[in-house]
Order: C-alpha cells, then structure tokens, then sequence
C-alpha cells in the first residue's frame, strides 16, 4: 500500500515551462486537450510504482480510447513534483484536460474556476449512480453542492494492536484508557504510538472528534466546530494515554513492530510492512475506539479525479473519468495506485472482504469522513490544529484553552472577508 503520510500541500505556480516525462506528451505549442477540439484529451497521472501497473493503466487507457473513438496522451509524473507541474501548467493554459488531483485540493481549485463542475455529466445520460461510491470518498468531490470529479482511489487509518500485549482490543474509549494503565511498564512498554506531530497530527485528529460525537466544522461549513467539547474530550484523552507512553518509548525506532507499544492508529500501508519487516509481532487491526454510544470514525486520504474547465474535449474528458472510477476498473486502478477501490460493490472483493485486516480497513472507511471542502482548510490543518495539538500533548497546555483559541484562528482564516 501507498504511505499516505506526505500529503502534498497545495503548491504555488513557480515555474513557466513544463519538462514532462511519460507517455505521449503534449507538444508545447499545443492546447493540452486537443488543438482542434475533437475527440483528443491528455491525461495526466502519477508516475506508476512499478512497470506493472503502468502497463496495466497504459492497457485500460487503450482499452478506452478503442471503444470511444478517442486518443488519450497520457504523461506520468512523479508524485513529489505533480502538484508543482500541475500549478505552473495551469498558470500559462497548458493544463491538462484530466488529471489526478489530491482531495483536499480540489476546493481551491474549483474556488479558483480551474475545474469544470461535472453535476450535468454525472446526472445526464452518460452520468454515474453517485450511492455506488463510498460517502467519505465522493464528499471529496464536492464544494458548495456541486460535483467537480469522482474519486479515484481511497484509503483510512485504523487501530493497530498487539495481541500479546493486548488479546481483545479496545472498542471505547474508556477500554483503551484502562488497557493502558494495564499495559504500561515505565521506559519499556507504552500504550500508544501517538499522533505525531504538524499535520499529519491534525489529519489523524478527526477521527477522534467524530468518534467523539462532535465535527470539525458545522453541517453547512459556515464555522469551525473542532475546539468544541468533543474535540476537547479528544484532546484530553489522547493526554489520557500519553500518560502511559513514555516519550523515550514511542520515539524509539520501529516502537511497534519491535513490540513495545500495545496500539497505534494507521493505514493498511502497514500491513505488508508489519509483516515482511517483523515476523514475529502478533498484531491485528480493530475500529478506532470511539467514545461511549457514539459510532466509530475515521478520516479519508486517496487522490481524485477531475476535469478541467478549459477542456476542449469535455464529454471524451468526463468518459475517462467515469470509465477509470468504474464498477469493473475500480479494482485494478486500486492496485495500481496501492489504495482501496471507490466502489462499493468492487470493494466486495474477496481480496479486501476476506482478508482479517483489509476487511476492517473497508468497514472503518464505511464511516470514514471527507476534510471539511474549504479553500485554505490545508492551512488551518497544518499551521492551526497541528500546533494546537503538539502544544497540548507535548507542551502540557490546557485543551480547552488551546483548541479554543486555534478555531477562533481557523475561523478567521476560514471565513473572513
């Protein structure tokens, strides 16, 4: 599976050329989309992890450009560079007219009138049963009501445990408190890795929140809720445990794997990891403890798929779209981007629904929920909610107090004029 741990911020145009390295590449003095407007579009995805799945995303393409009548130039980037190609390609309309995108950039980006809005698509005669995408994943997509691309693939966190440290794992949060205080042996075995630091902190947060009961903005995303009292209670109890985990402990290398921590929370990225790297480690994976009668939640990573507004070839654009997301595509584009299918029904897979840990994964994203679709919210993430959280776990700071302050900062770079 793909670390999801390096999201990549939303990065300034900075450069006005493009060296692209991939197949079938526009020619400079060509409009990415087909010069005469017909039935030519470029695609631009990430650079593959393996010949492999580039050959297997270079046969659907041409399995899609055969049965439409469409010439599909595709060019594959480095992950790392995308975002930064991507913004200096748009900045002089060299854009493609289909790309992948990473969720949390997509309200920017339609704010910003890059991206065209696809409701007519989705809901016209070529459209899309939106109830057959996984919620979490498909609220990516969509700002102030309206659909601006499809999600490509998706991934959560769940609970990691030992089960010799711990048989049966915690399903509240008042269990994992007392399994902590029973695990816990100073300067050798601590309870939980933690949270981390800076925004990958604030991106694990809100699985906490919502399992809490509270949200990290209202219904209508109007206000910042995250300081309220379930983001409090989330932030104490995270003190709660820390109070059992050892700093020296969970900074030592490969704390988990080496079997001196009972819990962590991450992604089934570290399920091959775990076992190719630590035969020995008996761990499985459960739901994220939630608080007492409130649902268990996570949150949602995974990149998109849009169209862009300067398209010459919209409806070709839009069936690569909703050919790539398909019930029957969806399995094989998850393999090959190292995520989860969309698709509900391709997620019933015996690959994923059979497997002890995959199949947790897929029930956890069942009530995985999408960032809160506001332009600057990568902002509030990284600079608001990660400081406020290091200030409180490490810094020994009142919760209350903290994340109070930091949502009336998020509300002022949220919302003010």
């Amino acid at each position: 599976m793909i670390n999801m741990k390096k999201f990549m911020p939303f990065a300034s145009a900075v450069a006005l050329t493009i060296g692209l390295a991939g197949c079938g590449t526009a020619d400079e003095g060509d409009k990415a989309g087909g010069a005469e407007g017909g039935n030519e579009i470029e695609f631009w995805a990430y650079e593959p992890g393996s010949k492999e799945h580039k050959d297997s995303l270079n046969a659907l393409i041409d399995e899609y450009e055969e049965a439409n009548d469409v010439t599909v130039k595709t060019s594959y980037i480095p992950k790392d560079d995308f975002n930064t190609k991507l913004n200096s390609a748009i900045a002089v309309g060299k854009n493609p007219d289909v790309s992948y995108l990473d969720q949390p950039l997509v309200p920017k980006f339609a704010e910003d009138g890059t991206l065209l809005q696809l409701d007519e698509y989705a809901d016209g005669e070529n459209g899309i049963d939106r109830t057959q995408y996984f919620t979490g994943a498909f609220d990516t997509n969509v700002v102030d009501g309206n659909l601006f691309g499809l999600p490509l693939n998706q991934t959560t966190v769940a609970l990691f445990y030992n089960k010799d440290l711990v048989p049966t794992p915690p399903a509240t949060w008042n269990d994992w408190v007392a399994m902590a205080e029973e695990v816990y042996v100073k300067d050798q075995i601590g309870a939980y890795e933690g949270v981390g630091t800076g925004g990958w902190a604030a991106w694990l947060f809100p699985a906490f929140v919502h399992s809490g009961g509270g949200s990290m903005v209202n219904a209508d995303e109007t206000e910042a809720t995250f300081g309220e009292e379930a983001g409090v209670e989330a932030a104490e109890l995270l003190n709660s445990l820390y109070k059992y985990s050892d700093l020296a402990v969970r900074d030592s290398q490969d704390a988990f794997g080496n079997g001196k921590l009972a819990t962590k929370i991450s992604g089934p990225w570290e399920i091959d990891a775990f076992k190719n790297n630590f035969p020995d480690l008996n761990f499985g994976v459960a739901l994220i403890p939630s608080k007492e009668g409130v649902q268990s939640y996570s949150n949602i990573g995974g990149d998109n798929i849009v169209v862009y507004e300067n398209s010459d070839s919209p409806e070709a654009a839009w069936g690569l779209v909703k050919f790539l997301t398909s019930k029957e595509n969806s399995i094989a584009v998850a393999d090959i981007t190292g995520n989860f299918p969309v698709q509900l029904e391709a997620a019933e897979d015996p690959k994923y629904a059979e497997d002890e840990n995959l199949s947790v994964f897929l029930q956890q994203m069942e009530t995985a929920v999408a960032r809160p679709r506001l332009t600057d919210w990568l902002k509030v993430n990284d600079e608001v909610i990660g400081t406020a959280l290091e200030e409180i776990t490490l810094s020994g700071k009142d919760a209350k107090e903290t994340l109070g302050a930091a949502q009336d900062r998020a509300n002022d770079i949220l919302f003010s004029e």
